[in-house]
């Protein structure tokens, strides 16, 4: 066993690195010295956004190509992001129709729901942020790069660890509900695309919708 963690050392220290990365976040305790929001965006930019670019760009010394910030196949993300955006997106007009507590714990910040210029603020810049920590690390850390040979699998074991960063995280709840939806089709999006950018795109666009919906429904 340990000679063959040797033979594959990259797909090990990467293993370890994101297990080591969601052990920490999962378990992340707040402190009562600093605003909760603050620490929590401290510690996403760096586990989600630069500890990915770094460990690519220098303790592997490879491009950021291996973890999707390339063109990719426009063809393929662009159309496999259109029907995912619309099989996630009929999904939660079903899930909305057949479950009220769906909509009811679906809520937007209560200035974001009232104001305009706050909701456009909001998705422009915190949802952005947020789909671009999550496409980085998950698509792009843990699929493209470190389950890179496991093609259709990594899609899979990608998509059970974002659940089980969600369940550490204790906030399962309907809140989440389009996150975890549209998690394995971003991985699908990425697969056939060998790009973030396309998986990035759909994942916004889907959340963006979904608000949008929840306001009009309601």
């Amino acid at each position: 066993m340990l000679a063959l963690l040797l033979k594959n050392q990259r797909f090990t220290i990467t293993g370890l690195l994101v297990f080591f990365s969601l052990g920490f976040l999962g378990f992340f305790t707040e402190s009562d010295t600093l605003s909760p929001v603050f620490q929590s965006f401290i510690v996403s930019v760096v586990f989600f956004l630069v500890i990915p670019l770094l460990y690519s760009k220098i303790v592997l010394r490879e491009s950021l190509n291996k973890i999707g910030w390339q063109r990719g196949s426009v063809s393929a993300g662009v159309l496999t992001g259109i029907l995912s955006v619309v099989v996630a997106g009929a999904s939660v007009i079903g899930l909305a129709l057949a479950f009220p507590d769906f909509s009811a714990q679906y809520v937007l910040p209560l200035s974001v729901e009232t104001s305009f210029v706050w909701f456009i603020l909001y998705e422009l810049v915190l949802l952005t942020v947020t789909v671009l920590f999550y496409e980085t690390f998950f698509r792009g850390l843990v699929q493209l790069l470190w389950l890179e040979t496991l093609g259709m699998w990594g899609i899979i074991i990608q998509t059970v660890l974002f659940y089980t960063l969600i369940y550490l995280s204790q906030d399962i709840s309907w809140a989440v509900a389009p996150l975890l939806i549209f998690c394995p089709l971003a991985g699908l999006i990425a697969y056939r695309s060998q790009s973030i950018w396309y998986s990035s795109i759909a994942s916004w666009t889907f959340l963006f919708l979904t608000d949008i919906f929840f306001l009009i429904y309601r």
